[in-house]
């Protein structure tokens, strides 16, 4: 893989001194006012710099299997003391009108500890022993994750199978966690970059489950028994996918994982298929009122499917149009050039089901709201129009490839990866294929990524502040429809 200077020269620079500082590097000799001659380190500038290319390799992974099904991968890792180990369990989306229900089991599993172990008890034992076992949920999967000194892996898997396998959901923490849970939607609205976040979603997955998200009354519908229900449904080994990395060797973690996890079993139910999604695109503007003396605004539409053969054109693109922070055309003529912001982007998003979504945002004061959105609207159609220039896109594809070189070396980045694209179905060398497309990128193909993935003709636009303060009505944009907040 080609790694350029970009993103090494400094530490190069460092390195080159400290030998000259040792006596490595070539000296000179200048004279003193005492008529003493003593050494001058001679240094090249960065961009003199050579060094030999950088071999990047993915560490070596083996498959593992136990005997209640759960499945996964296992690196052994020496260099440290430790141990890491990430279990993902698939649920699928939260059943229709119980919106919240897997984040408060995942929640209640871990904090409301089991019969043998209260979560009094797991707590002070972890804490001695400064090791963690936790477990939360996002979507479409439930995530149970260990960290933990070599020496305190016993402890730890004792823990992660008591949590697993027989949770007590005791009803008083049911009832503070759900509480917790409503007093935070209720202040939902206190954000306005929340509730852009949150509009502009709905809008673009209308329909779909993606849309979806727990609110008051979802929430305050649930009882402990849905907890149970959804904890008997999904969350067994038949599915469970997990990960091991650490100073430990296969058989030694499998045997261990084996007799700690025996009593983890049941029978889960067949998991919905993700509901097919059309990528229409039309234009449209909303806003919501909020009292406040700033805009924030959501600009874009659907992004694509995590198997979209473009995607590493359109990633460079992004880059280069709001991703590559300072460099990037949004921050630097929103934020840099004009002073309106002090944060505006852009991402492209994919989705390993449906579609990401493409999002250009950025937060002003309300007196530059419409001359922010316009701007971001014209560096989208000019990217689409012209594309990048060509050290626009050597500089955002050498970044990107140099990133690689911290993601690679890292075993407990790569054990995550693994169990994260078995769980979407996506290839497990997926990383190394867009590197090595990366590798073969070129202009064109950015540029024509640009013409086939950005359409300034069919944005979505969520505003959130008080439209009477903008600059210019928000009707300059298109008929617009006002969201009511509770």
């Amino acid at each position: 893989m080609r790694v350029t200077s970009a993103t090494i020269a400094s530490v190069l620079v460092l390195a080159l001194l400290l030998a000259g500082c040792a006596g490595t590097a070539p000296m000179t000799e200048r004279e003193t006012a005492g008529g003493r001659r003593t050494p001058q380190v001679l240094s090249k500038r960065p961009e003199e710099l050579t060094y030999p290319p950088i071999e990047l390799r993915s560490p070596e992974y083996e498959r593992i299997e136990f005997s209640n099904g759960m499945h996964g991968f296992f690196i052994e890792d020496r260099e440290v003391p430790m141990v890491q180990i990430n279990i993902l369990i698939p649920t699928g989306y939260s059943p229709e009108g119980k919106e919240g229900v897997a984040t408060l089991t995942a929640e209640v599993m871990r904090n409301g500890g089991t019969e043998d172990w209260p979560a009094e008890r797991i707590n002070e034992e972890l804490e001695f022993v400064s090791a963690s076992v936790e477990v939360n949920a996002d979507s479409r999967r439930i995530n149970v994750n260990v960290n933990c000194l070599k020496k305190d892996l016993d402890l730890s898997l004792e823990v992660l199978g008591e949590v697993l396998s027989r949770p007590a959901f005791p009803e008083d923490v049911f009832e503070l966690r759900r509480e917790t849970m409503l007093e935070n939607l209720r202040r939902e609205n206190d954000e306005p970059r929340y509730i852009a976040s949150r509009e502009y979603r709905e809008i673009l997955y209308a329909g779909h489950p993606m849309s979806k998200h727990a609110t008051i009354e979802t929430a305050s519908a649930l009882v402990r028994d849905d907890l149970v229900e959804f904890y008997e449904a999904y969350v067994c080994p038949q599915n469970a996918i997990i990960g091991i990395v650490g100073d430990v060797s296969k058989d030694e973690i499998m045997e261990k994982v084996e007799e700690a996890l025996q009593g983890w079993g049941g029978e889960p139910i067949p998991i919905d298929p993700v509901p097919e999604m059309v990528r229409a695109l039309s234009p449209s503007v909303h806003y919501a009122y909020k009292d406040i003396n700033q805009g924030v605004m959501m600009i874009g539409h659907l992004g694509v499917n995590s198997r979209n053969e473009d995607l590493p054109a359109i990633r460079i693109m992004n880059f280069i149009l709001g991703g590559g922070s300072f460099t990037s055309r949004i921050t630097q003529k929103v934020r840099t050039d004009e002073g309106l912001a002090y944060a505006a982007y852009s991402r492209y998003g994919d989705d390993p089901w449906t579609y990401g979504l493409f999002t250009a945002s950025s937060q002003t004061r309300a007196d530059a709201t419409g001359r922010a959105a316009s701007l971001i609207v014209e560096i989208i159609e000019e990217m689409r129009e012209n594309g990048p220039t060509d050290e626009e896109f050597e500089r955002a594809r050498d970044t990107y490839l140099n990133q690689q070189v911290f993601q690679y070396e890292s075993k407990s980045e790569m054990i995550r990866r693994l169990v994260r694209y078995e769980h979407q179905g996506l290839p497990l060398d997926r990383a190394e294929r867009m590197v090595a497309a990366m590798e073969n990128l070129t202009l064109e193909d950015v540029a024509a990524a640009a013409r086939e993935y950005l359409d300034p003709e069919s944005l979505t636009m969520v505003f959130v502040g008080n439209q009477d303060e903008f600059d210019i009505p928000l009707s300059t944009f298109g008929e617009v429809y006002e969201i009511e907040l509770d």
